[in-house]
């Protein structure tokens, strides 16, 4: 189900990135961590709004550069496994793709990423979209 609330920076969600998917962009329902702070991701009249995510993925890539930052095991409820954050495939998405993550036990995550992660996606960004 959708979210119905606005999601703040940092916050770890899934994503149906299956939905109008084009190859080679990235597939299949995956977690994502919001990356746009939340004065941008507001909903836009009675309609969803947007945000800007960076999904996560449990594939190591083939040849890893700083565009791919890491997460170990454990750090995070939400991220169970070794993940990496794919700053490369930064994108705008409709709150309609988003849903919460089940964490089991009735309960759904209102998980976070620390500053400091934060800060490692942000250098992953500015390498992935060529800033200095």
């Amino acid at each position: 189900m959708a979210i119905n609330f606005v999601p703040e920076r940092g916050r770890v969600l899934i994503c149906d990135y299956d939905i109008a998917r084009v190859s080679p962009e990235i597939d299949k329902v995956r977690r994502a961590v919001v990356v746009s702070p939340r004065s941008y991701n507001h909903r836009h009249g009675a309609g969803p709004g947007r945000c800007l995510v960076v999904p996560f993925s449990a594939t190591k890539p083939y040849a890893v550069t700083p565009a791919d930052v890491h997460f170990p095991v454990a750090n995070y409820e939400t991220l169970t496994v070794e993940t990496w954050a794919v700053c490369s495939a930064v994108m705008s998405s409709s709150h309609s793709r988003l849903t919460r993550v089940f964490v089991g036990h009735g309960r759904y995550s209102e998980e976070v990423i620390t500053s400091a992660d934060m800060t490692r996606i942000e250098e992953g960004l500015k390498h992935a979209l060529g800033f200095p």
